[in-house]
């Protein structure tokens, strides 16, 4: 191993066998402040979750040692959630902070896109399909990750900067007082449940609310909203992971890609994650703490151990599993008798729609299912009405975030994507909003600064959760009919995902900083405030939203919503606005958005290891599987562009990819000279 990889270190696990630490002592062993929770924090933070521990590290990275941030999670450790899937939002922000798919593709699975099914119910075994790359590894990796894990390094992450993170202490609602103002919160903290802590008050100005959907302090300002129409059901399990995947019965299909099989009541996800439950923590904590230090020593790829490696180095559990599971309408009409399906809720659901859909109950065929993965009473999950909004996201002396703000679907992964907007954004404005009240000559100039400042972020989060529950009712209505996805939402998505006027990724070098992360971040929300893209699934939703679930949808309307798709399509590709390399990035599509049957290649960004059958990302300075170990040869590690580029053009995209994280080599609202992958699409749209 080069002299740049760091030594690996046992401290946690050292320290926990020396003191017979439990995992909450262990982890708040880690803290700057030592294991005890401080009496004075500028921001308490109700939460250990991904959103709560986001919010934490940008504060701290915005402006290093300006707040003092301390964070309370009441589980002992980082526990059992759904929500596998990230975008290249996430990807961005982790890149900026310099944990990079070198150092991340170690402890979580590559994601390289989205690929879709579209069943059709009246005529079983037909199917559309659609798929996207996601962004090449040259620039950025794409992360599918088990979120215990996910939320541990995050934790560790955290620590480094200097924030403390209390893992089995809890936040006593009931009994804190929460003012508003400057240093007038009264934020009590229970008798420590793990350790011989005694109740502690912390004093602080900020309380923020990452309890997700338990609202606990959002809950207390306002009731529940929820949408008219539909709502939503999710009902999951974990499975093996197949090697071989070719018994599966769809074209095209490939595990890296978070998969959806989508039919007329909702639709299926079927993700690839690596799992590493069932791992001491500390043992965990050691192997994470190893990777960090390779992250901050920027150690290549090729001179950091696999994750098989790194398993058998720190005595840790590893396996891949796949996450199945179905979001669905809530107003399917189910058999009254649903015994024969199975012995739970979850369980008859799930087999349900397996017996209904051919193509579903021939893809099972390939997976088996794993018992308690989780812990006791674990195999099967159920979540009911999943999409809810908070009518009130900040007050007097707090502030929600993430799913304590609303939540609409798990459809394009807006739980942690589009919502930890709410996380950095929130962060950032405490920063003005309490250096203004200090400012301020008394206590209520100070609370009106504050609710001065973080005015913007109220209507950020009123107007987004709305935008985004529409897009996946647009979604939903398009999943009735098997031509309406390929043609109609699912191009929508991508123009104005990935092509949102003034903000495509490539434009930036896959390269965002901590001075513009956050303007990325809220302008984004997947495009749904793009006129045109709103346009579209009003029009959608109106003619398909009153027709019952258990009928078709009549040609004539079909055609209706594909013809108004393609008229706006055609105007918003000759704007120039929403340029990119469509050819590649999409099946069915050329350069100018034109729907071709016939044209099926895209750009290959990811090959299967022929050692493990991991998926890996391409990169020609990756050679080592950083799965197993072992090695590939050049042409396994390239990448295929399809249609080719030239010479120069590739040359382009490797100079580009070669900016250090957090360091955009292109200033944030201008476009840079791009070659002639990016052109104008002055081209006449054939629709």
């Amino acid at each position: 191993m080069a002299a740049t990889a760091p030594t690996p270190r046992y401290t946690f696990t050292e320290r926990a066998k020396a003191g017979d630490l439990n995992d909450a002592q262990i982890l708040n062993s880690n803290n700057k402040s030592g294991p005890d929770v401080p009496t004075d924090s500028d921001v308490v933070v109700a939460g250990g979750g991904i959103h709560g521990l986001i919010h934490a590290i940008q504060s701290e990275k915005h402006k290093p040692g300006q707040l003092k941030t301390t964070l309370i999670e009441k589980s002992p450790k980082p526990g059992y959630k759904i929500g596998e899937s990230t975008l290249p939002l996430f990807s961005l922000w982790c890149k900026m902070l310099g944990l990079t798919g070198e150092y991340l593709l170690r402890i979580f699975g590559i994601k390289d896109g989205l690929a879709f099914d579209f069943l059709d119910r009246e005529n079983q075994g037909h199917y559309t399909d659609w798929a996207t790359n996601g962004p090449p590894g040259l620039f950025l990796a794409g992360f599918q990750m088990e979120r215990p894990m996910s939320e541990l390094m995050l934790t560790l992450f955290a620590q480094r900067l200097g924030v403390n993170v209390y893992h089995g202490k809890q936040v006593d609602f009931q009994g804190s007082k929460v003012y508003g103002g400057l240093e007038t919160n009264k934020i009590e903290i229970s008798k420590g449940k793990y350790d011989s802590q005694p109740a502690t008050t912390v004093n602080s100005s900020l309380l923020v609310d990452a309890t997700g959907r338990f609202r606990q302090v959002a809950s207390k300002n306002a009731p529940i909203h929820r949408f008219e129409g539909w709502n939503y059901d999710a009902f999951w399990a974990y499975f093996t992971c197949p090697k071989d995947e070719s018994k599966i019965p769809f074209r095209y299909w490939e595990g890296p890609n978070t998969n959806h099989i989508c039919f007329p009541e909702g639709w299926a996800w079927v993700i690839r994650v690596p799992s590493w439950e069932g791992s001491p923590i500390p043992n965990l904590m050691d192997m994470l703490t190893y990777l960090l230090d390779c992250a901050e020593a920027r150690t290549p790829n090729d001179e950091i151990p696999s994750s098989e490696e790194l398993a058998e180095m720190f005595g840790l559990k590893f396996q891949w599993v796949t996450s199945i599971g179905m979001a669905t309408r809530n107003d399917v009409k189910y058999p009254e008798d649903m015994s024969k399906y199975g012995t739970k809720e979850a369980e008859r659901k799930f087999y349900y729609f397996v017996e209904k859909y051919d193509l579903i109950k021939e893809f099972m065929k390939s997976f088996e299912l794993i018992e308690d993965l989780y812990g006791p009473n674990t195999t099967w999950i159920v979540r009911k009405s999943l999409t809810y909004q908070s009518p009130v996201v900040s007050g007097a002396g707090w502030v929600a975030i993430g799913d304590a703000c609303g939540f609409t679907n798990p459809y394009l992964s807006p739980g942690i994507t589009a919502a930890m907007a709410t996380s950095v954004y929130s962060a950032e404005l405490a920063h003005k909003a309490l250096g203004e009240a200090k400012a301020a000559k008394d206590n209520e100039a100070a609370e009106l600064a504050i609710r001065k400042t973080f005015s913007p972020y109220d209507k950020f989060a009123k107007d987004m959760y709305p935008a985004l529950n529409q897009m996946n009712k647009f979604n939903y209505c398009c999943f009735r009919e098997p031509r309406l996805g390929p043609q109609v939402s699912l191009i929508w998505q991508a123009l104005i995902g990935v092509g949102t006027p003034g903000w495509q990724l490539i434009r930036q070098d896959y390269n965002l900083t901590i001075d513009n992360y956050v303007r990325y971040s809220i302008n984004w929300a997947w495009g749904t405030w793009v006129p045109e893209y709103d346009a579209v699934a009003k029009k959608a939703i109106e003619l398909i939203a009153p027709i019952p679930l258990e009928e078709p949808i009549p040609d004539s309307v079909v055609r209706e919503v594909i013809d108004y798709s393609n008229k706006l399509k055609k105007q918003a590709v000759d704007s120039n606005k929403f340029n990119f390399r469509w050819d590649g990035l999409l099946r069915y599509y050329d350069l100018y958005l034109n729907y071709d049957e016939k044209k099926t290649t895209k750009d290959k960004f990811v090959r299967q290891c022929t050692h493990c059958s991991s998926w890996l990302a391409l990169r020609p300075d990756w050679k080592k599987c950083y799965s197993c170990g072992k090695q590939r040869t050049d042409e396994e590690a390239s990448i295929v562009w399809n249609p080719p580029l030239a010479a120069e053009e590739v040359k382009y995209l490797v100079a580009a990819s070669d900016a250090k994280p957090g360091i955009s080599s292109t200033p944030f609202d201008q476009q840079s000279d791009m070659p002639a992958i990016f052109p104008t699409l002055s081209k006449e749209v054939c629709v």
